[in-house]
């Protein structure tokens, strides 16, 4: 069997590079929305774009991305040509495949809109490189779209219009370059109760690729908390703003696992690069929330917070009070109330920086989703319970491990509810 290879996008540009200019390229060439390819080409990270494909063909996948400005690696690195070999360059060049015609149009080539000329469609003078500067479109394209639909409209057998696509390289399924940037979602949907304990067994898929990485993950988090928490009533405010956009990316960090790649202590403050601003006003609304929730609950309990303040003044009552019936019952209230906040921030982080969901928005899908699937939550949060439990046996030491597991199992719980 031949060696297969994957295409990946280093995430950087050929210095000089105009960025804009690739962005529309490569959403026009890849059948990808703008903002889609604005995200995967600035994303700065390596992104696999194509995979299980042969040497011949990977290799016009690179010559041809290339040509975009775009820095391409094959892995595995493929055998250097002997001395002597004809070089494959000379004979690449990215043109518009999309229905195999034999006379399609070079995409990059300068020569079908020179100096002066005009925008096929909006009628601007302003045309760089075949793309016009106004309406965007890119004038070889348009050309080729015409000619085929004036063909098309004589055609009965319209079989041959798409026979060209299914073997030529350069028209990539438009799946597999989604995957990393993330399609449109199925969900939120119900999922089986059983698929709970599913999550945290995933959980340790991920934690068990990466062990060294995830509790060093863990350490440095523990580590800013506990320094951001000697900064009296600032600090604590920081740590539950900031909270969220650290989740962001580790979710991020999960999500590359999933596509193959190594989970590294970078994840943790990748967030910050992945519509950060969202992130923290997730952590923003929170802090409201379980501030509204704390007056409340203060409320609920004992009247007034100028009632409270009497009872500290008397232990003996403050005592009394908390073995009534009364302080009970306020408990199971406030879990409730509690509860709602939770189940609309457990998803939100991911939501954000994985779909470039706003914050609310993203709170909204996130209550939605647990509120399809309590069964599952109930398991999950049962055996959640007792891991924590164990984890705190050895002196806290096995929250070095817990931690992550329950963490990327927030990650599977995500996949498996939002997406089919």
């Amino acid at each position: 069997m031949s060696e297969v290879y994957k295409v990946i996008y280093t995430g950087k540009l050929k210095p000089g590079t105009n960025q804009d200019r690739i962005i529309a390229l490569f959403s026009e060439k890849f059948k990808l929305g703008p903002d889609k390819a604005e995200k995967l080409i600035i994303s700065g990270r390596p992104v696999t774009l194509k995979k299980d494909i042969d040497l011949e063909k990977a290799e016009k996948y690179q010559e041809s991305l290339e040509k975009l400005g775009l820095i391409i690696e094959l892995d595995p690195k493929p055998p250097v040509d002997e001395p002597g070999m004809p070089d494959k360059s000379s004979e690449l060049s990215l043109v518009s495949f999309d229905n195999g015609d034999e006379d399609a149009t070079e995409v990059l080539d300068p020569t079908m809109n020179p100096a002066g000329g005009r925008c096929p469609k909006c009628g601007s003078p302003n045309m760089q490189m075949g793309i016009c500067q106004d309406c965007g479109i890119v004038a070889a394209k348009y050309h080729a779209a015409q000619a085929r639909e004036a063909d098309m409209a004589t055609q009965i057998d319209q079989g041959k219009t798409d026979a060209g696509t299914e073997e030529n390289p350069y028209t990539t399924p438009e799946a597999e370059l989604e995957q990393p940037v993330e399609g449109d979602m199925t969900g939120p949907h119900g999922v089986s109760a059983g698929n709970g304990l599913k999550w945290i067994g995933k959980g340790w898929w991920h934690f068990k690729q990466a062990p060294v990485s995830w509790i060093a993950v863990i350490l440095i988090w523990f580590v800013l908390a506990f320094v951001f928490s000697l900064i009296p009533i600032l600090g604590a405010l920081v740590v539950n703003v900031l909270t969220p956009v650290l989740i962001a990316g580790l979710m991020i960090g999960c999500h590359e696992q999933d596509q193959g790649e190594d989970f590294s202590v970078s994840y943790l403050f990748a967030g910050f690069a992945n519509n950060a601003g969202q992130a923290i006003l997730i952590g923003v609304f929170y802090l409201i929330f379980m501030i509204l929730f704390a007056v409340g609950f203060a409320a609920l309990m004992f009247g007034s917070i100028g009632e409270l303040a009497a009872q500290q003044a008397d232990p003996e009552a403050m005592a009394m009070m908390f073995f009534s019936s009364s302080f009970v019952i306020g408990l199971l209230v406030a879990a409730l109330l509690f509860i709602p906040i939770m189940m609309a921030y457990l998803f939100a982080p991911a939501l954000v920086a994985l779909n470039e969901m706003s914050a609310w928005e993203a709170m909204k899908a996130s209550f939605t989703g647990c509120l399809k699937n309590i069964l599952p939550f109930f398991l999950y949060s049962l055996a959640a319970i007792v891991l924590i439990i164990v984890g705190f046996i050895p002196f806290g030491l096995g929250l070095l491990i817990v931690s992550p597991i329950l963490i990327a199992a927030i990650y599977s719980a995500y996949r498996d509810i939002y997406y089919s």
